[in-house]
């Protein structure tokens, strides 16, 4: 009988140590223990307010551009949320410096080639590039959007105006049908362009020398590098 009660009281003391062993961890753990809460999107200043709320230390890690996160907010975090922490550990985040914003360059003058490597090198992209006849020589940017010097976000578009050359003058091909072809040859050679005649016929309806035909005929476009051949009457 005795034995039996000495057995009860071993138990119970067993127990009971067991019992405030796991009382004494529970309590010693809850109280140096936290959960990192969320702080990506926050404000820098939210996000410490959290972090002190939670027992945690904070600090800012770094700073870096961002295109969807406003200046000031919390971009990321370690440890991440959720996870638990030690009270006193520190959360440690990173924070937008908002978007990144550059002047435009003048491309005004330069070469299409060398504008398309500026362009690049400070983080603009060429969205559309149209040409037109100028004075100014082949492939040379006569005009830009946005204009030079305006603030843009990196990686903002600028479209171009390019020449592509000085003008092409053309004119309206002239009946020359009856004329002195030595008159025709050097009127059409004050113009630029050059008259050869190259055949002869014979029509006595027109006197010697004088041109019966053409090529081009009357009405078409002509150029200054273009030549017409001419048919002129002999005797």
């Amino acid at each position: 009988m005795r034995l039996l009660r000495w057995l009860l009281y071993a138990c119970l003391f067993g127990l009971g140590v067991v019992a405030g062993t796991y009382l004494l961890i529970r309590v010693s753990f809850s109280g140096t223990s936290a959960v990192v809460p969320p702080v990506v999107g926050l404000t820098s200043e939210q996000a410490e307010f959290q972090a002190r709320r939670a027992h945690l230390l904070f600090a800012v890690q770094s700073e870096r551009y961002d295109l969807k996160s406003p200046k000031g907010s919390v971009v990321s975090q370690s440890p991440p949320s959720g996870m638990p922490a030690r009270r006193g550990n520190t959360l440690v985040v990173v924070v937008s410096k908002g978007i990144e914003r550059i002047d435009t360059p003048n491309l005004l003058g330069r070469r299409l080639d060398d504008a398309q490597i500026g362009l690049r090198q400070g983080g603009l992209r060429l969205a559309s590039t149209a040409f037109i006849r100028s004075a100014q020589p082949a492939q040379t940017i006569l005009a830009q959007d946005p204009e030079p010097a305006t603030v843009v976000p990196r990686d903002s578009d600028v479209s171009i105006l390019v020449s592509s050359g000085p003008p092409i003058h053309t004119f309206v091909t002239p009946d020359l049908t009856g004329a002195p072809a030595n008159r025709v040859q050097l009127e059409l050679q004050g113009y630029g362009i050059q008259a050869a005649a190259l055949r002869t016929a014979r029509d006595p309806s027109f006197p010697p020398g004088t041109v019966v035909g053409q090529t081009p005929a009357p009405g078409l476009p002509l150029g200054r590098q273009d030549m017409v051949q001419l048919t002129v009457s002999e005797p």
